[in-house]
């Protein structure tokens, strides 16, 4: 049966993006919110992301801009009368608020419910100690732990079970990760942190697993205690790398029947001894020689792994938790796309596809950073790849990576490594591994040597294997219609073979198409084909079989942004998503390529069609032959839209800086200005400080704000259609302008909401020309200040921030409000 009292739902976010927090959280906390509206409830979020989206889903009332610390969720709490909070969205660090609120007696005093999760799950869960003897009632293997307050305990007991060890701080006030200590040096020196950031002053402290192999599974229960595994997957690395930073397959490539039997099994028995209602990720360390695996890791929440999963299977998994919060069971939920089917949302995925998450890093803006991968996670963000095989899921990833973000890899150039410097790279885990153990299969290391080197299962070995294979009978083969078909097959991108036939990516593509070499379009769904179902989700393939139906109505391919970098972050899939739902009011139907698994535009309830394909010329050309848009849309002018543009494609640009405001350039007002035809106005004005930080209002004086409009008008004049920053520094009374330029994407979610005013909607509009569809400017409430701080990812790299760091480099936004 449904609650009957639960009209007032408060949910908590994740905050600004960091290391290990991309948009995947927001991604579920917007489907959240749809799902509970359409359930007639209201919802409120809080949260202090500036770029957050799920706050444009709301009116102003009911989007709360507030530090996520106890005392602000109190205050917060007690005046307003909410019936239920979901906590689920915003990470381990609300649920450590959710632990201080509780010793608070707040949710007794008000009588909140919390849905999804109860308080004691939280505790059990986020408590090495506590989780142990819970599994260890359940007969579940786990590794002992030791919870300890002093460094002098600590060495005590490393020193009885010997190094390497694995230390954690419980409770942590921020997101902190398991680090692996190999020496006592090494072990005081994470102690001093570890006990500072815990808010109870201890560590849990743990044998050394690494070099086990690392499973996921996603699991969802419903309140009758019906539970079905979501997604397994399968890390690449073993232990010792952090998942985030590991390739992730599903389905499971290498578990036999009995192992993956026995895993599902585990975490089915875990959702239901901790009573989850909705979503549980349940990682498990496999030891290969043996068989024997243990639990690691229980999240009670949504995650990167969680939308991997939903990603990878096409099932709703955010969609189907809302429900089962709101008392629904699997039984009577329905999934939205699915039809002629009695069990609804009682369809355990089946995958006629091969998925795969590749971390991408940015190190090469961080030369000082150390890029051996352990336990800390350090890669900005992910692609995500699907094709019928192993090998050509993992080159479609390799494709993504090298189309998007080639010059922040920090992949050295492994052909120029000596012996010596290639090993060292394979047994210390580096960002970029793949290509390094590639290029020792091109030298002819064996397999049984790499997977002792690596502790990486040889089945992958055999797969990389097949694929430089490929590569040389590609080189001896030039031209060769059949070799070309192969290697189509099997993944390999026109840019790919151009490189290897020393040839150009326009002459492959004739080649190819000259011999009737093209691509088919698969759907992306839960059933794999057993159940009829309106697809709307599409990646590419070399078969027979097209599933992707074309419509006639007037259309639009929108670029997506890939995976999440420093600089563009997820302020690039804020315009996006805004992109989109323009495109869609003006009545196009929108087309959308994407490959970031955790990207909120990627959601099926948002473009018309998806393709999750590398953002190549090759891949947008094929979707481009095949759709016919009427226009092509790009943020800005980076690489792709160049490639397109040689390639004979139209693109229609927004006039966008790609990353930020001109970082050399001085200024202390910044005024937001639009030029449609004749037209010219103002939108808003701004202060900027000289650490980057925007705020509004500018609180200039009347004098100064008469000058500035005029200026401003006057420059605009010179420019083309479009919206622009309009950068002053100010010299006692004078006013000098030190740059006109498109607005930065950076900037965009927090001017928007400072300005109550959609300003990518206006600049599809003017790109599209629809000027006559002009916005009326809305003045937003008085008496607050709004203030914009970027957030840098120095402190999870280990390196020290500089004083004026470059908001360049940043990878995430705070939004804060204080009273004037």
């Amino acid at each position: 049966m449904a609650r009957t009292k639960l009209q007032k739902i408060l949910i908590i976010g994740s905050g600004p993006n960091e290391i290990g927090v991309d948009t995947e959280l927001e991604t579920a906390t917007l489907q959240t919110i749809q799902v509970l509206h359409e359930a007639g409830k209201e919802v409120t979020f809080v949260s202090n992301n500036a770029n957050s989206v799920a706050g444009d889903y709301l009116d102003p009332d009911h989007f709360i801009i507030s530090d996520l610390d106890a005392n602000s969720l109190i205050n917060l709490l007690r005046n307003n009368d909410f019936d239920g909070l979901i906590p689920t969205l915003g990470g381990t660090p609300t649920f450590q608020l959710l632990h201080q609120l509780d010793e608070a007696g707040i949710f007794e005093q008000l009588n909140i419910r919390i849905l999804g999760v109860s308080l004691k799950t939280i505790a059990n869960t986020q408590n090495p100690e506590a989780l142990n003897r819970i599994l260890q009632n359940i007969h579940e293997p786990y590794i002992p732990t030791n919870i300890l307050n002093e460094t002098n305990e600590v060495l005590k007991f490393v020193r009885r079970i010997g190094y390497p060890v694995i230390v954690k701080p419980v409770a942590a006030i921020s997101n902190n990760n398991r680090v692996r200590c190999e020496n006592e040096h090494q072990l005081k020196q994470i102690l001093a942190s570890a006990f500072r950031i815990s808010t109870t002053h201890q560590v849990a402290v743990e044998k050394s697993i690494v070099g086990f192999k690392e499973i996921e599974m996603t699991v969802i229960r419903d309140n009758e205690n019906t539970r079905m595994l979501i997604c397994a997957a399968e890390d690449f690395n073993p232990v010792g790398v952090h998942a985030g930073d590991s390739i992730v397959f599903t389905p499971t490539q290498t578990l036999t029947d009995q192992e993956f039997q026995a895993i599902r099994s585990s975490a089915l028995r875990i959702a239901q001894e901790f009573k989850i209602r909705g979503i549980c990720h349940v990682q498990f360390a496999l030891n290969q020689s043996t068989g024997n695996y243990y639990v690691i890791r229980v999240n009670p929440y949504f995650d990167r792994t969680t939308a991997f999963a939903a990603r990878a299977t096409g099932y709703p998994v955010a969609l189907v938790c809302t429900q089962i919060s709101l008392g629904k069971n699997l039984r009577n939920i329905t999934i939205p796309g699915l039809r002629q089917h009695d069990s609804l949302a009682l369809i355990e995925p089946t995958l006629d596809h091969i998925a795969v998450r590749f971390p991408t890093f940015s190190f090469a803006s961080f030369a000082n950073a150390n890029q051996e991968l352990n336990t800390r996670m350090k890669s900005t963000g992910a692609v995500i790849a699907f094709g019928r095989s192993t090998e050509e899921a993992i080159l479609k990833a390799i494709r993504s990576v090298d189309s998007t973000t080639t010059s922040e890899q920090a992949a050295l150039d492994e052909s120029r490594l000596n012996e010596g410097q290639l090993i060292n790279v394979l047994v210390h885990p580096t960002a970029g591994g793949v290509f390094y153990l590639l290029e020792a299969i091109r030298r002819g290391y064996q397999v049984e040597e790499l997977a002792e080197l690596t502790k990486i299962d040889a089945f992958y070995f055999y797969k990389l294997i097949h694929i430089v294979q490929i590569e040389k009978t590609l080189r001896k083969n030039l031209f060769d219609a059949s070799v070309l078909r192969k290697a189509k097959f099997y993944g390999y991108g026109d840019s790919q073979i151009a490189q290897l036939w020393k040839s150009s990516d326009e002459k492959v593509r004739k080649f190819r198409e000259k011999n009737q070499i093209r691509p088919t379009f698969k759907g992306i769904e839960p059933t794999a084909g057993e159940f009829p179902y309106n697809n709307r989700s599409y990646y590419t393939t070399y078969e027979t079989e097209n599933e992707s139906q074309i419509s006639e109505k007037p259309k639009v391919f929108i670029l997506g942004t890939a995976n999440n970098q420093v600089g563009t972050n997820a302020a690039a899939e804020y315009v996006t998503v805004h992109m989109i739902q323009t495109c869609r009011d003006l009545g196009f139907e929108t087309i959308l390529i994407n490959n970031n698994p955790n990207a909120i535009s990627i959601l099926p309830r948002l473009a018309d069609k998806l393709y999750i394909e590398p953002l190549t010329v090759e891949n947008c050309l094929n979707i481009i032959n095949s759709e016919q848009p009427d226009y092509v849309i790009a943020q800005g002018k980076w690489q792709i839209v160049n490639d397109l543009s040689a390639a004979g494609v139209k693109i229609t640009q927004l006039p966008l800086s790609r990353t930020s405001r001109a970082e050399n350039v001085e200024s202390n007002y910044l005024v937001v200005a639009e030029k449609n035809g004749d037209k010219q106005r103002n939108l808003g004005c701004f202060y900027t400080a000289a650490d980057a930080s925007l705020h509004f209002p500018s609180m200039a004086s009347k004098q100064i704000a008469t000058k500035l409009q005029h200026i401003t008008q006057s420059e605009i004049r010179k420019q083309d259609e479009g919206i622009y920053s309009v950068m002053f520094k100010q010299e006692g009374s004078h006013l000098i302008v030190t740059g006109t330029i498109p607005l930065a994407v950076q900037d965009i979610p927090f001017m928007t909401y400072a300005l109550n005013y959609d300003l990518v909607a206006d600049m599809v509009k003017l790109s599209l020309n629809y000027s006559d569809c002009e916005s009326k400017l809305k003045l937003t409430s008085a008496g607050t200040q709004l203030k914009l701080e970027h957030v840098f990812p120095y402190e999870q790299l280990q390196i020290p921030q500089p004083q004026n760091a470059p908001f360049s480099l940043a990878i995430g936004a705070k939004i804060t409000r204080t009273q004037q």
